[in-house]
């Protein structure tokens, strides 16, 4: 590989305006490198500067995952015309383009982090860290390892939205001339290697876990760096970046090829190596997936069978990282100067429960996002497999309406005696943990009216009740359940529980290894079916040989390689919704277009008449992703490409 040994300069070419953030870490009256790394403590502040460049997940508008689809989120119909101007609701309109990209992480505008010059501080930390004259030999092993991850998840990230990128592996001197500036954008698998020698070196020095977890929280460690690693590695393998005809006349002005036409199988085999050894090392750290103990909670949460695997689902996402063994890499404060909560984004999937007689005192917080109607579909029945697969699930009738009865044994899901859509019963546990619907209940640890009086947490969602303008289905998986909604002395309380978000969870990677597996074989094994199935135990469900062959009209469907390949992208898109992980995966596996091209859909609502209400309609028109598979892969700002002829658009646009 020719590593490109150069990078933006001081006076960048790649559109970079590099600004004074330098002066938020230093001393404001010594704005120098020298002073930046005088000592310890001014270097630290330095590292802090290339930390803050790490995309920030729970920003709904700017982050790319959750509203440039539409398929998994969605908005609250009174909401909509204000979220659809957002950068993330502007490509969901189809409104991407080059003059000025939405979600601009390459040059840093339309709400993108400019992540190149993020790549510049890592470079400047690098370069200068032997400078501090009181900074410990070990300390500073270890936070050139943490700057070195930095820089490698920060060219993963961009080559995730834009594919073949720019390496930049020093900085250029302020007097280099203006041909040694003009980069190139490099073939997939040279990027790919760029980032995992990065990873592989910052590996190597990083401690297992935090040695102290109460005042480093949200730092990186070896456990974090190994599962990026597997997963760049699983981004290499990938139809997207993997023998990709659709990219075929996609090369620079050297003649170089940016995408291989050539499917190599062996990379699949390297992916889930590095799958495994990031799995067995997180065993040999005590991770595990996480299970909620009834025994330890507070005793105003005494709950039944149901509703402990209901909180081991919900829980795996919102419980405290600190008691939970399940996540990997959580979004978290960085000395306490980079917000990493999940409070705020809670507060726009909160739901309002108080009955009609209190909805003016509580419509400041309605919540303004929805679960896309489409994932109501996603999610299994009761026996495990898909609902137009199972035998027994009425899935032509699953838009009409019934009404909870005892024999139903549905009493912790749904309201007996209430009638909703035949959709709603005979589920899977995780689509009632993710999912809240009309006249199913949403848990929460506390829902009072006035002076303390309970009342049963049902949904009422039908036209003219507490949620006009709802899609069909709220949300329950991000939402902690220690939140409350209550009215409160003042009429206006909401108490939403404050949780770090998860980046990584050990059962990503259990998915991703049986993925990475199950691609490298002829046909599934043993182990394939194993880790699928842990996730799947931790659900609640028997595992994938059990489940199909009792229950799917395709009982040998996990027994092929394609079957089991289907299965498994349906766990990850089952088990990781609403983690930020279907936008990356859907493109990964060149599969956006099943799910992109879905009209926006709610359910009908029909005051008149019940038999009408859960009957679904179209009510918007919805994002077509092009036929040149453009969509998949974000543009370059048409000025950056002036000012660099090297520089070539993203194939498509």
């Amino acid at each position: 590989m020719k590593t490109i040994k150069k990078s933006i300069s001081l006076i960048t070419l790649l559109g970079l305006v590099i600004g004074c953030n330098f002066l938020d870490v230093v001393p404001n009256d010594t704005p120098n490198l020298d002073s930046a790394f005088a000592n310890r403590a001014t270097t630290e502040k330095f590292l802090r500067t290339c930390y803050s460049y790490l995309p920030d997940p729970l920003n709904g508008s700017y982050y790319p995952t959750w509203f440039t689809s539409r398929d998994e989120f969605d908005v609250n119909m009174g909401y909509y015309n204000l979220t659809r101007e957002t950068a993330a609701a502007k490509i969901a309109q189809g409104e991407q383009n080059t003059n000025s990209p939405y979600l601009d992480y390459w040059s840093g505008r339309n709400g993108g982090k400019a992540l190149y010059q993020g790549i510049r501080y890592c470079n400047m930390f690098l370069e200068n860290v032997d400078k501090p004259y009181d900074l410990k030999e070990e300390e500073k092993v270890r936070w050139i390892a943490e700057v070195k991850f930095l820089k490698a998840y920060y060219h993963f990230f961009l080559m995730e939205l834009y594919g073949p990128v720019a390496l930049v592996d020093e900085n250029l001197p302020t007097s280099a001339s203006p041909e040694e500036t003009m980069v190139y954008r490099e073939p997939i698998d040279d990027c790919v290697a760029f980032i995992v020698k990065l990873l592989d070196e910052a590996i190597a020095d990083l401690p297992p876990t935090l040695p102290d977890q109460t005042s480093e929280q949200g730092r990186i460690n070896r456990l974090i760096a190994m599962g990026v690693k597997a997963k760049v590695l699983a981004w290499a393998a990938s139809p997207i970046f993997n023998g990709n005809a659709d990219y075929k006349s996609w090369t620079d002005n050297r003649g170089r090829q940016l995408i291989p036409q050539e499917t190599d199988p062996a990379k699949w085999s390297k992916a889930a190596e590095a799958a495994k050894e990031a799995i067995d090392a997180c065993h040999a750290n005590g991770f595990k997936l996480y299970e909620f103990n009834r025994q330890t909670s507070p005793s105003t949460y005494r709950m039944n069978d149901t509703l402990v695997t209901m909180m081991t689902i919900r829980k795996a996402v919102t419980e405290d990282v600190d008691r939970n063994p399940g996540v990997i890499w959580a979004s978290q404060e960085i000395w306490g100067d980079r917000a990493g909560n999940a409070s705020g984004f809670e507060r726009n999937l909160m739901r309002q429960f108080l009955p009609q007689l209190y909805i003016s005192d509580m419509t400041a917080y309605i919540g303004r996002f929805f679960a896309s109607w489409h994932m109501c579909e996603l999610f299994y029945s009761n026996h495990g497999v898909p609902i137009d697969e199972d035998r027994e699930f009425d899935y032509s009738g699953r838009f009409n309406t019934h009404k909870a009865v005892p024999e139903d044994k549905h009493e912790s899901y749904i309201a007996t005696g209430e009638t909703t859509a035949n959709i709603n019963f005979n589920r899977e546990p995780r689509f009632y943990a993710d999912l809240g619907f009309d006249r199913g209940y949403y848990e929460l640890a506390s829902t009072t009216k006035n002076g303390g009086e309970s009342f049963s947490p049902m949904l009422r969602l039908r036209e003219g009740e507490l949620f006009n303008g709802s899609l069909g289905y709220v949300m329950k998986k991000l939402v902690a359940f220690e939140s409350s909604g209550t009215q409160g002395v003042d009429g206006r309380s909401i108490s939403i529980h404050d949780y770090r978000y998860p980046l990584l969870r050990l059962a990503d990677l259990y998915l991703l290894y049986s993925e990475c597996l199950n691609e490298s074989l002829s046909q599934p094994n043993e182990e394939v079916y194993e880790y699928v199935d842990r996730v799947r135990k931790a659900a609640g469900l028997e595992g994938v040989l059990d489940s199909w062959g009792a229950y799917s009209m395709n009982p040998d469907k996990p027994k092929t390689k394609s079957g089991m390949r289907a299965i498994i992208q349906r766990e990850r898109l089952i088990e990781l919704a609403f983690e930020g992980q279907r936008f990356f995966d859907l493109r990964r596996w060149k599969i956006a277009a099943d799910y992109w091209n879905l009209p926006p859909t709610k359910y009908n609502n029909s005051r008149n008449d019940l038999n009408l209400t859960y009957k679904p309609v179209v009510y918007d028109d919805g994002r077509k992703i092009k036929a040149t598979y453009r969509d998949y892969l974000f543009p370059i700002r048409e000025a950056d490409l002036q000012v660099n002829k090297n520089l070539v658009q993203t194939y498509g646009w």
